[in-house]
């Protein structure tokens, strides 16, 4: 043991040779392999590369290279050796390409998929695959289908659908084979200026199709047997489901979404309010499974392991050091949790890193952090090319990468500015100064990252990890893997040791609520360019780098000119379309509304934000506020909301909360009556200037309200008028009280008139600007066969209708009546559905519409990889 001890002093890194030993690629060659890999993969992707680079050529390219470097490394001339760690690299990066062409081949949908994709009912066959995802009001099944009842007979169709139940009642798990009614729909992306393409992230993970069912009752097990290699997959969900059922029953609400999350992987079932929260904290790190889960399960393995062999078999050690044998131990036991957990990204970095470790100590090593996390993404790109650019790999490579360059030095430096804190009762500080130091050298790390893929940074990550990883690692994680732990052995032990732990989850949850409520938690920062996020890398390499100050500073000088004149360059020469005298674009936003009128003298405003009905997705962060960045929009003249319902509101609130904007408007009723919509508080909060059109406001003689001139346009509220909220509106139906805004300039005029019906659209007519004669139309009520009347289009005679609504709706919207009516007076009909975003723009005489689409696809196509 002693002699053992004595060995694995540190003597080197873990990918060292011999020291007098010219190496090919340097002390650590798992490195550069590593950048190698990951530039064939990142140029494979921007050059669009599908189908051209067998990965079979490849791999005799990396031999043939390797070849020649085991040949020119004979030679001692420095010149030689360069020029094989070139090929070799070189090799490398062109298997990084073969690996990306080879997963975009599987990104492409089955051809016989498309003619199911119509919303109608058919039966199905398929097998349930890895891993059900668990939300608060609904479980997702990933299904493999095999095959369709069709025109009388089963026909082949291997497509792989995200299937979501939405109150389950039987338990399915991985591998069951099931024939299932399904109705499947294309993925369909928001088709905006600046939108993220969901349908090929999707295609790359080997879905192409959806659907969504309010009960599983009509599923029938099929005969089937499962494919082998789901068996270990199998057994592994069992285990979680029987894990996550003891954790909902010992715990409620918020405590037991979280936990599950923290200890099984299931992130989503934390409900859309607690991961804003975690955002806003800047704490969404916590709940990936990743090097803090590992190491303390590999630690708790460790010692129980040293404490049973010291304790029953003292004799083995005679043989066996104990060391090596209980890192092992806890190698292993750290890989089951892994797998446990769902194996995500962070995991898979963690257990690789910690599995390099080991296996170092193991043979008397040093272990060495850079080649660590080089193995981990080696492994994890060759199996996994497309994962790249998920924001995961990118963010949990940087915070290891971080810590290893900045947290060292920064320890020794607080060690000799404050040297008190590491001897005496000040050392019990010492986890909080840890933790403080490490999530800074993290969160400098991630910055850039996270900026540009989620564009904001939490002001108060900071703050919020000093405490709450302190709190986590060392009151929530322990006695909640202990107990589940326990759990598999003995499920009454579960249970005991959860219930104080829902007191430490709470506290956990409180600090994290608090520091979300502080004021500007979450800072946006708007679309980060490549350019700079490249700038600031290189920057951080800089100072990490050891070399002295002057040198070091006049790098950092030089990076930053040329950072400058980089971005100047690119600004420069950026092809500025011509600015429009007068615009308007309904935006895609799915089953609701969002327009933008960009207004001559540079003013521009929103009005709606469309919404989900259960607000479990934020359209206004996701779709609305990147398509405003990418349309060059900074801040808002005005947000104009039409009426109180979530599918107009719910997508308003982040853009409230985060653009500056100079007025907000409604009419001033709610769901509960003259009480306003829950975003007066947000403008309250952000000291916007309020209007409510039934309160304040100008009014004229015909009773609607003059909102004054934005950049040149004319603004007037024409609906609802007081008299109609006495006399005619039944206090119920806010679609008839919407909001009726009637922008002007000059004879271009648009009208957007909220869901409002025929009946109410008689009596614009009358109150409508009669200089204007070029009228746009923003559809009534997403086109319903109660809107959109005759006499209303015999009025305007518009030059075009913007039709908002979503691609497949359940409500059949725009209705056959109303596209009937549009085509038989020849308007021009631009649909959000089928064409994404649509623009109208006046050039002095004319609307010159644009559209997004020439036509939705509905399956994922090769020209949609970007």
């Amino acid at each position: 043991m002693k002699t053992w001890t004595e060995n694995c002093r540190p003597s080197g890194p873990a990918s060292g040779g011999k020291r007098n030993e010219p190496l090919l690629l340097g002390s650590r060659p798992l490195a550069p392999l590593a950048v190698a890999l990951a530039s064939g993969i990142g140029l494979a992707h921007a050059l669009e590369l599908r189908y051209t680079t067998p990965p079979i050529l490849a791999a005799a390219a990396l031999l043939s290279a390797s070849a020649l470097a085991a040949t020119l490394l004979k030679k001692s001339h420095r010149f030689w050796r360069y020029a094989a760690a070139v090929f070799l690299c070189a090799a490398v990066g062109c298997l990084g390409a073969a690996l990306w062409a080879h997963s975009e081949k599987k990104a492409v949908p089955p051809p016989s998929l498309e003619s199911f994709l119509d919303g109608s009912e058919r039966l199905y066959r398929g097998t349930i695959r890895p891993y059900p995802d668990f939300y608060p009001d609904a479980v997702v099944f990933p299904v493999a289908l095999h095959a369709v009842w069709h025109e009388g007979h089963w026909q082949p169709l291997p497509a792989g659908v995200r299937v979501t139940v939405r109150r389950p009642v039987r338990e399915w798990r991985v591998g069951d084979g099931v024939a299932m009614p399904l109705a499947l729909r294309p993925f369909v992306n928001f088709e905006n200026p600046g939108r993220y393409d969901y349908v090929a992230n999707q295609a790359r993970k080997g879905f192409f199709a959806r659907a969504s069912i309010k009960s599983d009752l009509l599923w029938n097990a099929a005969s089937f047997r499962p494919p082998e290699e789901l068996g270990i997959h199998r057994a592994v969900d069992r285990l979680r489901r029987h894990l996550r059922e003891i954790l909902t029953q010992s715990l409620d609400g918020p405590q037991a979404s979280a936990a599950q999350a923290l200890f099984l992987g299931y992130r989503n079932a934390v409900s859309p309010l607690w991961q804003d929260r975690f955002q806003k904290a800047g704490v969404m790190h916590l709940l990936a499974i990743s090097g803090l889960h590992v190491g303390l399960v590999a630690w708790a393995a460790f010692r129980l392991t040293q404490i049973v062999l010291r304790a029953a078999f003292p004799r083995l050690l005679l043989r066996i050091p104990d060391i090596p044998l209980a890192w092992g131990i806890g190698a292993a036991a750290a890989a089951m949790y892994g797998l446990l957990a769902g194996l995500a990204i962070p995991t898979q970095r963690a257990l690789i890193s910690f599995g390099c470790a080991v296996a170092a100590l193991v043979l008397y090593r040093r272990p060495d952090p850079l080649s660590m996390v080089s193995a981990a993404a080696l492994l994890i790109l060759l199996n996994a090319p497309q994962s790249l650019f998920g924001a995961s790999f990118q963010l949990s490579f940087a915070a290891f990468l971080g810590i290893v360059a900045f947290y060292p030095p920064w320890t020794a430096t607080m060690k000799k500015v404050v040297p008190a804190l590491f001897r005496g009762r000040l050392r019990l500080v010492r986890p909080f100064v840890d933790a403080f130091l490490l999530c800074a050298a993290a969160s400098v790390a991630v910055s850039p990252l996270v900026a540009y893929h989620f564009q904001g940074l939490s002001a108060a990550g900071l703050a919020a990890n000093t405490l709450v990883v302190p709190f986590l690692a060392f009151a929530v994680l322990p006695p909640g893997l202990a107990a589940l732990g326990l759990s598999t052995l003995h499920p009454s032990a579960g249970p005991i040791l959860l219930a104080p732990m829902d007191f430490a989850l709470r506290g956990l949850l409180w600090l994290i609520e608090r520091f979300a409520a502080w004021p500007y938690a979450f800072a946006s920062t708007g679309p980060v360019p490549l350019w700079l996020v490249t700038g600031l890398y290189t920057a951080l390499l800089l100072l990490a780098a050891p070399m002295p100050r002057v040198r070091k500073a006049v790098s950092l000088a030089a990076v930053a000119l040329f950072t400058a004149l980089w971005g100047a360059g690119l600004w420069k020469h950026r092809p500025f379309p011509e600015p429009p005298l007068f615009q308007v674009t309904a935006l895609d936003v799915g089953q609701g509304s969002a327009t933008v009128v960009r207004c001559p003298q540079g003013g521009v405003f929103l009005v709606d934000g469309g919404g989900f009905y259960d607000d479990s997705f934020d359209v206004g962060r996701h779709v609305v506020a990147p398509a405003l960045w990418a349309m060059g929009i900074r801040r808002l003249d005005a947000v104009i909301l039409s009426h109180d319902h979530p599918d107009h509101r719910n997508g308003l609130r982040f853009i409230l909360e985060t653009f500056p904007v100079r007025r907000y408007v409604e009419t001033g009723l709610g769901s509960r009556g003259l009480t306003g919509s829950s975003l007066v508080a947000v403008a309250i909060r952000r000291r916007i200037p309020t209007v409510q059109t039934l309160v304040d406001g100008p009014k004229a003689w015909d009773d609607t309200v003059d909102l004054g001139d934005i950049g040149g346009c004319r603004l007037r509220a024409l609906h609802p008028t007081r008299e109609f909220i006495q006399t005619v509106w039944d206090a119920k139906n806010l679609n008839e009280a919407s909001l009726v805004l009637e922008v002007s300039f000059g004879e271009a005029g648009v009208l957007i008139p909220g869901d409002i019906g025929e009946a109410t659209e008689e009596g614009l007519l009358g109150r409508l600007t009669a200089g204007v004669h070029h009228w746009i139309l923003i559809a009534p009520h997403h086109g319903s066969a109660t809107s959109c009347g005759g006499n209303l289009l015999e009025r305007l005679r518009p030059d075009g209708v913007l039709l908002s609504c979503g691609f497949g709706n359940p409500f059949g919207f725009p209705a056959p009546a109303v596209l009937e009516r549009l085509q038989s007076r020849r308007v021009p009909v631009l649909r959000t559905d089928l064409h994404g975003a649509v623009h109208a723009s006046w050039d002095g005489s004319r609307w010159v519409f644009s559209p997004t689409l020439p036509r939705r696809s509905l399956v994922h196509s090769r020209g949609g990889c970007r």
